[in-house]
């Protein structure tokens, strides 16, 4: 199992139904305190395929024509599989979905927030960034695009290093 298989969440849209491991996976993102006032908890991505699996070995099965909540992602996207969604009905559902129907919108307002916070963290790498032309720029996208796997691939080993230790 590598490192985005443990943080990435499954959602409904991408759920194959037909998958025990994936049937209710897609769901258990937001599950409900024992205090109501605490909101809902986050479950972490790497244990629902396990639950989703058992619910259905006892026999539990989605009804999609049943269905009277959905989910949206939570205010937090940084906060990874803490960023608990928000539970809603299906009008605030639809609703989300229109609001987030343009992915460029949605990477134009995030590379907004990265630059933000690179600046913040490392002004003098976010103004070198800034000076690059587009080529340069496309440029260090290839080399990272090729470095970025096995950065991951180390980061899981260093895990499971310090797991077995």
């Amino acid at each position: 199992m590598d490192i985005a298989s443990l943080t990435r969440a499954v959602t409904q849209d991408s759920a194959d139904m037909a998958d025990p491991a994936q049937h209710f996976a897609w769901g258990l993102g937001a599950l409900p305190s024992a205090n109501p006032e605490m909101g809902s908890v986050p479950f972490p991505p790497a244990a629902r395929p396990l639950l989703s699996q058992l619910l259905w070995d006892l026999g539990f099965r989605h009804d999609p024509t049943k269905q009277a909540k959905w989910l949206i992602p939570g205010d937090h996207p940084e906060a990874g599989y803490l960023n608990v969604p928000k539970v809603v009905d299906r009008c605030e559902y639809d609703q989300w979905i229109a609001d987030h129907a343009d992915p460029d919108a949605e990477a134009e307002k995030w590379r907004a927030t990265a630059e933000m916070l690179l600046g913040k963290l490392d002004p003098k790498l976010a103004q070198r960034i800034s000076d690059m032309t587009p080529e340069q720029k496309a440029q260090a996208v290839d080399v990272q695009r090729k470095n970025l796997p096995l950065a991951l691939k180390r980061l899981a080993e260093l895990a499971r290093e310090e797991t077995t230790e």
